[in-house]
């Protein structure tokens, strides 16, 4: 009987004591002011900076510094920080010391589209149009050539009559076929380039070599760099491939190789 009301009066008293700290710290930190501010920002890209985020928070009347902690609105500065086209996720916390946190999550994007009318646009790991940067360029595959606005647009397009069929593949399989090559060991680094020419055929120019490589439809790609694939490792193993201009891979049973 002694041990059992003995352990009442311990857990009694630990739960007082536990109230009274955390009413201690409540009424601690309702007085605490930013003492400094820590900004993490994701890598490899630089679209963000720590000028492009004090300039963001100062256009929305946001301050910081010297601020009392329990006046600063944490879930208000996330959402404006991600109206940035730049920016995917924001984290805003506090420690107790004073210290306001700020982690940015950038927008990845897997490549850059260059429109016939000069319009650039980037096209994340989500699958969404993004604007380029004027203070730095990612270094992703571009796209360029026989592009309009229009096929552009049409990668949220829901009604699939709205897509131009003279493309024979839309922007959003060109896409995954952007993401089969940067995922590739070889063509990650060896395709730099995707033209697509006036009868809207696939090219693609590689960083090393003086040839044009004439994909044609996006129709079983897989296959036909499986073709380009082997002529590079064991057919140029034995010839040089700077003799040549042009490989054509459009035809699914050959591969055609055009001298200069």
């Amino acid at each position: 009987m002694k041990k059992a009301v003995f352990k009442i009066i311990k857990w009694s008293l630990l739960l007082s004591y536990l109230i009274c700290m955390l009413s201690f710290a409540g009424r601690k930190s309702n007085n605490i002011i930013c003492s400094e501010k820590k900004l993490i920002i994701d890598k490899p890209h630089k679209f963000i900076n720590e000028e492009s985020v004090n300039k963001l928070l100062n256009t929305n009347n946001i301050k910081i510094d010297s601020c009392i902690i329990d006046s600063i609105n944490f879930d208000e500065i996330e959402n404006i920080l991600e109206t940035s086209p730049f920016i995917k996720n924001a984290e805003v916390y506090s420690n107790f010391n004073g210290q306001i946190n700020i982690i940015i999550k950038q927008r990845n994007p897997v490549m850059r589209i260059i429109t016939n009318n000069n319009e650039h646009y980037y096209i994340d790991d989500n699958c969404s149009l993004m604007p380029i940067c004027d203070n730095y360029t990612a270094n992703v595959i571009a796209v360029s050539g026989n592009i309009s606005h229009t096929f552009v647009t049409s990668l949220y397009a829901t009604d699939i009559s709205t897509i131009d069929k003279s493309y024979h593949y839309t922007l959003r399989e060109l896409y995954n076929f952007v993401n089969f090559l940067n995922e590739h060991a070889l063509w990650k680094n060896q395709i730099t380039q995707i033209y697509i020419n006036d009868i809207k055929d696939i090219e693609l120019i590689p960083r090393v070599g003086n040839h044009i490589i004439e994909l044609g439809n996006l129709t079983d790609y897989k296959f036909k760099m499986g073709k380009l694939e082997a002529i590079y490792k064991k057919g140029f193993a034995l010839t040089d491939w700077n003799i040549y201009s042009n490989i054509n891979l459009k035809y699914s049973n050959q591969v055609i190789c055009k001298k200069k």
